[in-house]
């Protein structure tokens, strides 16, 4: 007993190869216009978090940002060696760490250095704020003062005082 198959394909429309082709097109337009959106929108939020003292910059009136900027720019580049001497200091710091056995005398050699390297960093930080406030007039000290009782650290907060209580200020 035989059984007749129909070995024919079911006739498909011409259309549907070149629709798949442009769907997925369309799809892959999407996907880019996303990726493109979040890298740019990426991009957009670095520059607005400029780090340190820059991020005070854009508070200024527009004719005096760019000489504030280079001015905080140029002290940044003095103090390249000291912020590398930090990290190195810190680096072979916590090597010790894991050194077996652990020499407790040479970790705290190595705390004190660091502390030394963290002062002279911080001093170097600090003249550059004092020369910056001095090219500034007092209404842009008084946008600096604002600006920097926001990035208040932790530590000199009041129990229970927050950044964002500070920022609404």
């Amino acid at each position: 007993m035989t059984v007749e198959v129909n070995k024919l394909a079911p006739a498909r429309s011409g259309y549907l190869y070149p629709a798949f082709i442009a769907s997925l097109a369309l799809n892959l337009l999407f996907v880019g216009l996303f990726a493109a959106a979040a890298w740019h929108h990426h991009e957009k939020s670095l520059a607005a978090n400029e780090p340190g003292l820059l991020g005070f910059v854009r508070q200024l009136p527009e004719n005096r940002q760019d000489a504030v900027r280079n001015e905080i720019t140029g002290a940044r580049a003095a103090m390249k060696d000291l912020r590398a001497s930090v990290r190195k200091s810190w680096n072979d710091a916590n090597a010790l760490l894991t050194q077996e056995p652990f020499d407790k005398v040479k970790f705290a050699e190595a705390l004190a250095k660091l502390r030394e390297t963290e002062t002279v960093y911080k001093s170097g930080l600090n003249s550059a704020l004092v020369e910056t406030a001095a090219s500034l007039s007092p209404e842009e000290r008084k946008i600096l003062q604002s600006w920097r009782e926001t990035r208040r650290p932790n530590v000199l907060r009041s129990q229970g005082e927050s950044a964002k209580e500070d920022g609404a200020k």
